[in-house]
C-alpha cells in the first residue's frame, strides 16, 4: 500500500523534461515541463482562438463572438461590478485574464495529453497545472501584488486629490498611508496605540487571502485527479492478485471513473470562478482608500 501511494505521488507530480532541470545560485529551477508546457499549450489556444474572435467585434455578435461576449457580461455583471463598483473596468481584464486562463489550464489536463505524448515518443505534455503547488502559488502572487499596487495607487491619488500635494510625494508616503488604512479607526490614545498592531495584522490577513486562494486552488484540483488515479488502481491491484477479478472490478471502475471525470469538468469551471470571485472581493476590500 505504501508502493501504491508513493506511485499515486509520482504520477500526479509535475514530471521536468530531460535536460531541463538547471541550478541558479543553489535553487532547482525547472525550465520545462509537462505543466509548464500544458500551460504553454492552453495559452496557445487562448490566442488562437479569443484574439480571432475579439478583432470580429460587432454591434450584434454571432457564433464566437457572442460566446465570449457572454464570458465578458458574465465576469462583469456578477464578479466584477457587485465587489468592485465604480473600480470594476479597471480591474475587469485582470479578472477576465485569470478566469480563462484557469479554466482552459483545468480543461486541458482532463485530456488524456500525457499518454498520447509518451505513445508517440515525445517528452511528457499534459496534466493540471494548477494541481502544481507553484503554479497556484504565482497566482495567488499575482492577486497580493495587484492588491498591494491597487491599494498604493488609490492612496497616492487620493493623497493627490485632497491634500494636493505633488504626486511623487504621494507616491513615496502611499505605503505608510495604506497600511495605516487597513486597521479600523478607534478614536482616543488605544485608537493611537493599537493602529500600527492591528494595521499588521490587517496586512497578515491580506497574505493569508491569498494563502488561501493557492491552497483552495491546489487541493481541489489535485484531489480530483487523485481519486481518478485511485478507481484505476483498484483494477492494477486486481489483475495482480487474479486477472478474473478484473471482469467485475473493472466495468465498475470504469463507469466510476466516467462519473468523476464528468465532476472534473464542473469543479474545473467552479474553481475559475471561485478564484476570480475572491481575487475580485479581495480587491474590492483593500484598494479602497479607507474601510
Amino acid at each position: 500500500m505504501i508502493l501504491a501511494a508513493a506511485n499515486l505521488i509520482q504520477k500526479l507530480s509535475d514530471h521536468p523534461w530531460p535536460g531541463c532541470r538547471v541550478s541558479v545560485f543553489g535553487l532547482k529551477l525547472t525550465l520545462m515541463s509537462n505543466g509548464i508546457a500544458a500551460m504553454l499549450l492552453a495559452a496557445a489556444i487562448l490566442l488562437a482562438a479569443v484574439l480571432p474572435l475579439a478583432r470580429r467585434w460587432r454591434s450584434v455578435p454571432r457564433g464566437g463572438v457572442n460566446v465570449l461576449e457572454l464570458i465578458v457580461v458574465f465576469i462583469r455583471d456578477t464578479i466584477a461590478r457587485p465587489a468592485l463598483h465604480d473600480k470594476a473596468d479597471a480591474f475587469l481584464p485582470l479578472l477576465l485574464t485569470a478566469f480563462v486562463f484557469i479554466l482552459t489550464v483545468n480543461l486541458v489536463g482532463i485530456l488524456p495529453l500525457e499518454p498520447l505524448s509518451e505513445l508517440v515518443g515525445l517528452p511528457k505534455i499534459g496534466g493540471v497545472a494548477t494541481s502544481i503547488p507553484s503554479v497556484c502559488g504565482a497566482l495567488a502572487c499575482i492577486t497580493l501584488f495587484t492588491i498591494i499596487g491597487g491599494g498604493l495607487k488609490t492612496q497616492a491619488l487620493h493623497l493627490h486629490h485632497h491634500r494636493g500635494w505633488p504626486m511623487l510625494l504621494c507616491a513615496i508616503l502611499s505605503p505608510v498611508t495604506w497600511l495605516r488604512s487597513l486597521g479600523p479607526s478607534i478614536p482616543g490614545l488605544a485608537g493611537k496605540l493599537l493602529t500600527v498592531p492591528l494595521a499588521l495584522l490587517e496586512f497578515v490577513g491580506v497574505l493569508a487571502k491569498c494563502m488561501a486562494l493557492m491552497i483552495r486552488l491546489f487541493a481541489n484540483m489535485l484531489s480530483g485527479h487523485a481519486l481518478l488515479a485511485v478507481i484505476m488502481m483498484f483494477i492494477v491491484q486486481a489483475a495482480e492478485q487474479q486477472v478474473v477479478r478484473v471482469l467485475y472490478v473493472g466495468p465498475f471502475c470504469i463507469a466510476a471513473s466516467v462519473v468523476v471525470d464528468l465532476m472534473e469538468l464542473l469543479v474545473a469551471g467552479l474553481q475559475a470562478y471561485i478564484f476570480t470571485f475572491l481575487t475580485a472581493t479581495f480587491l474590492g476590500l483593500y484598494v479602497e482608500p479607507a474601510h
